[in-house]
């Protein structure tokens, strides 16, 4: 099993999601569209609509992302 490269957090109507390695933080500053607002420390929500197609987007891009509820 790899480095995780994500962890993201089911808080029921709004996932947060943490990138972990430089990697991920660099996909996320360049590739994602994320206003300043949505970010709390060093996650950022998504609103759960949204969040299991970015999930398996994040997955698909090579990256180990780990669920947590």
């Amino acid at each position: 099993m790899g480095t995780q490269d994500f962890v993201v957090t089911d808080q029921a109507c709004v996932w947060l999601f943490e990138p972990l390695t430089e990697a991920a933080q660099r996909f996320v500053r360049e590739r994602l569209n994320l206003d300043e607002w949505l970010w709390l420390d060093r996650r950022f929500a998504v609103d759960y609509l949204a969040a299991g197609a970015l999930t398996e987007d994040l997955e698909d891009e090579g990256f180990l992302v780990v669920t947590k509820h």
